[in-house]
């Protein structure tokens, strides 16, 4: 995770839901210089996560073994849905616990990353101008991400709670516990509020390492002035460094996906050699491109449990919904279900986004540099671009979650054709079991 000033309101919020149990060393100037573990911070967020985790399993087992469980009367008439949905709430609870580990045990990767970070914003410094206005634009960001989150998750969980309320007020004559099971599931509705907060915190990391790519290649251009006039060759889809080498060499660019884009003149605050620029340049990019490693390996087993979660509650809410738009054909039961299936969409495009739009900018370093060795003529210059590009053709760093799978816009087809393929086997177990039903009753 990034800690800064133009971060630290995510931080402290994230702090306070027990996913960063650090403390902050600054300096008189108020510069952030170190982060250290906090014991109190490390036992409170453990409480926290062991709390609610404890309060979500009993809330359950009181609810199922109540003589009308009130959670599970629309959802547990079959084998199929009383498994499908302790999974749901099991994979909620892991995730959580995962992003609480990750956040004691990864503060060498956090402050090994936030060197890097510090590092390449001095460098850059020479090159692009940033200010208090890009600060702020970074804080509005994060404070505009917070307030999002939190609206959404608030408005569906008042929402849902409301109808469980709705579905226990019917039972509330023959059973007088209704009422109470409903609200032993308030630890489980906290737990969301620690999942979406490590959704926002993976997603500032993430963007944070963006921004420092986009400015980047904005030095890179800066650099040759010459460069500013010819049009940029932006590569969008790329198979293939090498491949993609040989094909600019013969001019065949628009026939390999390649879009033409202009670039406007900025003035340039460092007045360095393009020589000694360059190397500077590849230095901060591949001191990026370790901090991309540093943040999967940060944020790892959490993101495999956010992903693993992502799929299943895509599978189950889906799952509900269709049962519920086939069955008794509750409007407003179905309503809640389409709203969590959006959320459960939202927080899966919130991992995926900022980890695409890194993987933009930094694609997007490999164009300017092919473009550059094309029209730089300066023999020496040349060459050192030239080393510039193998360095980026070499470059394999990419977001993961423990090395399983590579987080980006692909992994959205591969979760279209799993989640179909896993609701398809539900609806057969589904049909089973209401077949069998009837014979169970005689």
């Amino acid at each position: 995770m990034e800690l800064s000033e133009s971060t630290k309101v995510v931080f402290f919020v994230s702090r306070i839901f027990g996913l960063a149990p650090y403390v902050v060393k600054k300096t008189s100037k108020g510069q952030i210089v170190d982060y250290k573990r906090n014991l109190v911070l490390v036992i409170y967020s453990l409480c926290v996560v062991f709390c609610l985790a404890g309060l979500t399993f009993k809330g359950i087992f009181v609810d199922i073994n109540s003589e009308k469980p009130i959670r599970f009367i629309l959802r547990m008439t079959s084998a199929t849905s009383k498994v499908v949905t302790t999974l749901d709430v099991s994979v909620v609870v892991s995730a959580c616990i995962c992003g609480v580990f990750c956040g004691i045990f990864g503060l060498p990767l956090v402050r090994e990353l936030n060197q890097r970070l510090n590092e390449a914003d001095d460098m850059l410094l020479a090159y692009v101008a940033t200010g208090l206005k890009e600060t702020r634009k970074v804080q509005r960001k994060g404070l505009t991400m917070l307030v999002l989150v939190g609206i959404i998750i608030t408005g569906a969980l008042a929402l849902d709670i409301w109808v469980w309320f709705r579905i226990a007020d019917k039972l509330k004559k023959e059973y007088q516990d209704s009422g109470a099971n409903v609200l032993g599931y308030c630890p489980f509705y906290a737990l969301y509020y620690i999942l979406m907060m490590f959704h926002v915190l993976f997603a500032q990391s993430a963007l944070g390492i963006s921004s420092r790519f986009r400015r980047l290649n904005v030095a890179l251009c800066h650099v040759f002035p010459e460069f500013n006039k010819t049009p940029i060759i932006e590569i969008t889809s790329v198979s293939s460094a090498n491949n993609v080498s040989e094909k600019l060499d013969n001019g065949s660019e628009q026939r390999i996906g390649l879009t033409v884009i202009s670039h406007v003149n900025h003035p340039r605050p460092g007045s360095r050699s393009p020589n000694r620029a360059i190397e500077d340049l590849a230095y901060i990019y591949a001191s990026l491109s370790t901090g991309v490693m540093l943040v999967s390996n940060t944020f790892g087993v959490a993101l495999l449990a956010v992903l693993g979660s992502c799929l299943l509650h895509l599978v189950a809410t889906s799952y509900f919904l269709l049962v519920e738009l086939v069955g008794d054909k509750d409007a407003v039961f179905s309503w809640i279900q389409a709203l969590w299936l959006f959320i459960h969409i939202f927080r899966f495009l919130l991992t995926i986004e900022p980890c695409h739009i890194t993987n933009v900018e930094s694609r997007r370093t490999m164009a300017i540099v092919c473009n550059l060795m094309r029209t730089c003529k300066d023999s020496l210059a040349k060459e050192r671009l030239e080393n510039f590009w193998r360095q980026l053709v070499g470059n394999n760093s990419v977001f993961t979650a423990c090395g399983l799978c590579t987080i980006d816009r692909h992994i959205i087809t591969s979760y279209c054709g799993a989640i179909t393929t896993f609701l398809v086997i539900l609806i057969q177990f589904k049909e089973r079991d209401d077949k069998e039903l009837p014979r169970r009753r005689y």
